[in-house]
């Protein structure tokens, strides 16, 4: 077990190397031509940066912040900078499997690395167009697993710092926020909004003024409004649920219009209930397996549904994978769990390409992670019943007063 554990690290590293370099620095277009998303990237912040406002030619939706942080970026010639960042965002999509396994209770697992593998294996489509596009979803993703493992160790400032980097660079997180302060985590949550206020606020006055800086903000809603649009026909990559549909039946179809509605009231209802499983007391303590399955059912809650959904930002469903198979080998003589949590793993995966290879994949998407939520949400009733036998067993009972 212990040999396979170091196969499955190995084989992980590996294919991550190979989707970040293989058609990147190897493929038939030479770097740095191959470079696609980094591209867009690096031209749009220097333009943004310089003339402070943002192109309402170019569907570029980044935050203000994260804008700034690209510019930083591309401070170097475009070859050395998108080296950086690609080697930035392959530490990051590595960096979600190791703190993941750690935030869901598999550092010290016999088998952490084979799971690992697993997990990466059932979403190699998110993490491969992210690492072949050189875009950004493994930083934002690996942002908010640390985020979570520092708010699980008490470690609030650091936790709230990184939370608030992971929203700048993709908004999606930002219902984490409202959840800290649900559960009490006050210091975490005030660290969070005063990293925000940094981030959001003193960042751009610093650089743009108070005059710059508005003129930046009023650009940026209206890139918000343009990408939330539902009639991006001719962009190449987005697998959103109304756009495939759209694709599939028309765009004014009954059909289109009511499935779409009901995939959407499917997901938010598993969401739902997945949350509800653990309780919603506000005073008990949830370990890091709980606020790995509540942090990332609330950010794939927009994520899913997102009318600009393009494939690598689902990275973030590999740390609730993880934990679903962390609880089928929570107890090694209970095989009823690992054979359900593996069983859901792969339905799920093979959801995934049921839905087609482009058209309808955003109905895959939402597919595989609602089976993946609503089994965590019966691995959660399940371990709240076992933890209720525990308690009430003769070992645990309190001695009666003589």
């Amino acid at each position: 077990m212990r040999a396979a554990n170091i196969g499955s690290f190995c084989v992980l590293i590996g294919w991550i190397l190979y989707d970040a370099l293989g058609r990147n620095a190897f493929g038939r277009t030479p770097w740095p031509e191959s470079v696609v998303d980094y591209q867009i990237m690096y031209e749009q912040s220097r333009k943004i940066a310089e003339v402070l406002t943002y192109d309402p030619g170019q569907i570029f939706p980044y935050a203000p912040p994260a804008v700034l942080m690209f510019a930083l970026s591309a401070v170097p010639p475009f070859s050395i900078a998108a080296a950086i960042w690609l080697a930035l965002l392959t530490a990051s999509a590595i960096g979600v499997f190791v703190l993941g396994t750690r935030l869901v209770g598999l550092h010290a697992s016999p088998v952490r690395w084979t799971i690992a593998l697993l997990t990466y294996i059932v979403t190699n489509n998110y993490f491969q167009w992210d690492l072949r596009s050189v875009n950004c979803n493994s930083v934002y993703a690996v942002l908010l697993v640390g985020a979570l493992l520092c708010v699980s160790k008490n470690r609030n400032a650091w936790g709230g710092a990184m939370l608030a980097a992971s929203i700048a660079v993709k908004l999606y997180p930002v219902l984490a926020l409202p959840y800290l302060a649900w559960t009490k985590r006050w210091r975490a949550a005030m660290a969070t909004g005063a990293a925000l206020v940094v981030l959001f606020l003193l960042v751009p006055v610093g650089f743009a003024g108070a005059g710059g800086a508005t003129r930046l903000y009023e650009s940026w809603f209206e890139q918000l409004r343009l990408a939330t649009a539902t009639d991006l026909t001719d962009h190449p990559i987005l697998i959103s649920i109304p756009h495939g549909l759209a694709k599939v039946f028309g765009a004014q179809s009954p059909e289109a219009i009511w499935m779409a509605r009901g995939a959407k009231a499917i997901w938010v209802a598993a969401v739902g209930v997945c949350l509800l499983s653990g309780g919603i007391g506000r005073n008990r303590p949830r370990s890091g397996w709980e606020l790995c399955v509540d942090g990332f059912a609330l950010v794939l809650l927009p994520v899913v549904i997102s009318p600009y959904l393009e494939s690598y930002h689902a990275v973030v469903a590999a740390p609730p994978i993880l934990a679903l198979l962390a609880y089928g080998v929570r107890d090694p003589s209970d095989r009823r769990r690992l054979l359900f949590a593996v069983l859901i793993v792969l339905a799920g995966w093979g959801m995934l390409y049921a839905f087609g290879q482009w058209r309808l994949r955003g109905l895959g998407v939402m597919a595989q992670m609602t089976l993946v939520f609503v089994a965590l949400a019966v691995a959660r009733m399940d371990l709240r019943k076992q933890a209720g036998r525990l308690s009430e067993s003769p070992a645990n009972a309190r001695p009666t007063p003589a």
